[in-house]
């Protein structure tokens, strides 16, 4: 069926940039409008409501004076009027002809109407079944109304079990991401308990979608909608058949990371090689020539680089590293943990580094466990006066299976120990044993009470969008056109006054001069102030910000916003972004696309392949060395607050 086109007036929004066109037409027929005429088109009458829609959202043109807009408004209100009586008459004999007569952008209006003025009282169930069934009929428009599935419910469960659109909208109700909550339901006489063998006779058909196999693949059971492990397993089999069903018909780009260990003048060094291939090389003699235990572990600082200058972890995965088709483009889950390409390099990268480390010192002798269990059993004793550390890693004898579960355990137990000390200032063995209580990443303080920030605010996220995102526009302006990338890359390099912008643009450019973010010097000339500028860059970069390494303006500045509810502070161990990175590495309570490598190992559901466990201890031994230095920094930044208050 194809529906009648209708160019009427259709009201979306007060910046919908053809609002001045809709307002003229709009004009016309309120100056023409006869309450007593009788209005058979259902699309004049559905356009009769867009116009109150628009009317009392404020919007005006210039001529329009208080007078008219009074008159239009007075007329907008006898409109129900109409909308009453059309709606009112609604009923099994003309409601199919009705349905059809909508045009396209009418639809969503007209189930509303057909609810507000309660026409579903006058439409059986037998009939509304007959305009289920039809194929064009969009299921997804009538589950928004809750009342329909309420009314209707038996009709729409029945379609619901046997339509295409069923397994999508099970999907994207249930188990995808929206950036706004889902607005549609489900009729209670669809049980729960059929939605899984919807959505197997879904992946077994040639047209699924293999994003929606994706996240059948990497779902999480819940009672709203159960999902099994044999679900779970059909639909990762469906995606890795996908693509050896179809062949590749686009553009394909290599790109990877190398790390090699080698005789070089310099301690690291990158090229490009062929295919978009990027190798570093790192001078095996410093690592040779430094098997002292505090250099080894100094180098996942200094050289390997898997911590900034802050001591936040450079693992994680940070919503500014996203690319744009990654942030908008991507079909999410909704407990998956968020990575674009950025993290996945990286991941492998550090993973790597780890690798060739641990081989090359295990080539001369130095166990990376044992430098571990140093940490804890002889440097925090010696450098702290920390006592009670308990760290014991797998002996080289054991298997990869033993290894990956007791590194997984000792990783527990010394972040246990470490609860316990902040807490009680001592390490009672005897309590320590009795303690059974699970780790929980984000319950784990540190002694620094005010040791990171974090975004709080509408008024930073929009801050750090117009001075950063690439999305902005505020970078383009008359004069330079595309030449910058951003509001801040184009400050730096130009001499700016506000005239150079549009119109459009001058209202964020007034908004950010107004938060005291961008200043207007005598000349005319707009300037940076570069202290909140850097505080905003570095939460934008991070996720997190650290404001023990700021000095007093920078601190002076964060007591201000955080005074003023733009940001919060945290005394935690890790920051939020680490704590989203260990949650995903080691388990799948926090995220349904988690590796959970603490509890495959410890529940014995590991993989067989022992390349793949290799690689899976490296990955603990990574995450372990982070615990090792979250905990140094601890101890280092307690001790300079201690020095400090005592000078």
């Amino acid at each position: 069926m194809m529906r009648p086109e209708y160019d009427g007036v259709k009201f979306y929004s007060v910046y919908d940039w053809g609002i001045g066109e809709l307002l003229a037409k709009a004009a016309i027929i309120l100056e023409s409008f006869d309450e007593n005429e009788k209005y058979t088109d259902i699309n004049k009458v559905i356009e009769l409501y867009n116009i109150q829609e628009l009317v009392n959202s404020g919007a005006t043109l210039n001529d329009w004076d208080e007078g008219k807009i009074t008159r239009y408004k007075k007329i907008c209100n006898s409109f129900i009027k109409v909308l009453g009586k059309f709606f009112g008459q609604i009923n099994d004999e003309n409601f199919e002809n009705i349905c059809q007569s909508v045009c396209i952008g009418y639809v969503e209006d007209y189930w509303k109407l057909f609810v507000q003025f309660g026409a579903f009282k006058n439409v059986s169930g037998q009939v509304f079944a007959v305009y289920l069934n039809k194929p064009e009929t969009t299921l997804y428009k009538l589950l928004q109304h809750k009342e329909l599935v309420r009314v209707y419910g038996k009709e729409l469960a029945d379609i619901l079990r046997i339509s295409d659109q069923t397994p999508r909208l099970i999907i994207g109700k249930f188990l995808q991401k929206h950036d706004q909550q889902c607005s549609y339901s489900f009729p209670k006489e669809l049980s729960p308990s059929e939605y899984e063998g919807i959505l197997q006779k879904y992946i077994e058909m040639e047209s699924a979608n293999l994003n929606d196999l994706q996240l059948l693949a990497y779902s999480q059971s819940s009672k709203e909608c159960p999902i099994s492990d044999k679900l779970r397993l059909s639909a990762k089999r469906a995606c890795d058949n996908y693509w050896k069903n179809r062949p590749f018909t686009g553009v394909g780009i290599d790109y990877g990371m190398g790390v090699e260990f080698a005789d070089v003048s310099e301690i690291k060094s990158a090229k490009r090689l062929e295919n978009n291939i990027y190798q570093v090389t790192y001078d095996i003699k410093w690592l040779l020539d430094n098997l002292d235990y505090p250099t080894i572990l100094n180098n996942f600082r200094y050289v390997f680089e898997q911590f900034d200058e802050c001591w936040r972890s450079t693992l994680v995965s940070v919503e500014s590293k996203l690319g744009i088709f990654e942030r908008t483009l991507s079909t999410r889950g909704i407990k998956e943990f968020i990575k674009g390409n950025h993290f996945n390099i990286g991941e492998n990268f550090s993973t790597m580094q780890v690798k060739g480390c641990y081989d090359i010192l295990k080539h001369n002798g130095v166990r990376l466990e044992d430098v571990l269990k140093w940490f804890f059993e002889k440097y925090l004793p010696q450098e702290f006066g920390v006592y009670g550390f308990r760290f014991n890693p797998p002996s080289e004898e054991t298997t990869l299976v033993e290894k990956c579960r007791t590194i997984a355990s000792e990783m527990d137990g010394v972040l246990k120990q470490f609860r316990m000390y902040v807490q009680d200032g001592e390490i009672d063995r005897e309590l320590f044993e009795m303690s059974s209580e699970h780790i929980r990443f984000s319950s784990l303080s540190g002694f620094v009470k005010e040791k990171y920030a974090y975004g709080n605010s509408s008024d930073i996220k929009r801050e750090q969008f117009l001075l950063f995102s690439d999305q902005s526009l505020l970078g383009s302006i008359r004069k330079t056109q595309d030449r910058y990338s951003s509001f801040v890359e184009l400050m730096i390099h130009e001499d700016v006054e506000l005239a150079d912008f549009w119109e459009h643009q001058q209202i964020n450019v007034h908004w950010l001069i107004e938060q005291g973010i961008v200043e207007e010097n005598t000349d005319g000339y707009l300037k940076l102030n570069i202290a909140k500028v850097f505080i905003l860059k570095d939460l934008y970069e991070h996720d997190v910000i650290c404001p023990q390494y700021y000095g007093s303006e920078l601190k002076n500045i964060i007591d201000e916003w955080c005074k003023k509810g733009d940001l919060r502070l945290s005394d935690s161990l890790f920051s939020e972004p680490e704590q989203n990175y260990l949650n995903y590495e080691l388990n799948k309570s926090a995220y349904s696309n988690g590796l959970d490598l603490r509890n495959k190992y410890a529940h014995s559901t590991y993989p067989v392949d022992e390349k793949i466990q290799v690689m899976d201890y490296m990955v603990l031994l990574k995450i372990m060395i982070l615990v090792v230095t979250k905990i140094n920094e601890e101890f280092c930044l307690k001790e300079q607050i201690v020095t400090t208050s005592e000078n």
